[in-house]
């Protein structure tokens, strides 16, 4: 298993650690079971996620990483109200944790050999 990867050029740690360590504790100052900390560019997840747990909190957490390095937060900031900003950010990350997984299953199913994961960078070639 890797401990880092790269979004938009940007170097991502992802770290392990145990469920009451104080890096959990989010924006809100409650303890939670993942964290995306841009200031130190880390992904932060218990020790105690397995499974399907496991794969829907990182994923939520890669969109927090998505939305930082791609600077989609200005846009998501330019059009929500400030009061809704930190809602729609998590709102954004349940998203793609919940429904990404059957969004790419049936794009894969219905192109079949066709269908390709296409980074941002790569659509932004072809249509421009």
């Amino acid at each position: 298993m890797i401990d880092e990867f790269y979004m938009n050029g940007l170097r991502w740690r992802v770290r392990f650690t145990y469920p009451t360590d104080p890096v959990l504790v989010d924006r809100t100052g409650t303890l939670t079971i993942g964290v995306t900390d841009s200031a130190t560019m880390t992904i932060y997840l218990s020790n105690e996620l397995y499974g399907e747990k496991l794969n829907r909190v990182f994923i939520h957490e890669l969109g927090h990483a998505a939305l930082f390095s791609f600077d989609l937060i200005s846009d998501l900031h330019r059009m929500v109200k400030r009061k809704y900003w930190l809602e729609a950010e998590e709102w954004a990350c349940n998203f793609l944790a919940d429904y990404s997984g059957m969004i790419f299953g049936v794009a894969k199913d219905v192109l079949g050999n066709r269908f390709m994961y296409v980074e941002p960078y790569g659509i932004e070639r072809l249509v421009a």
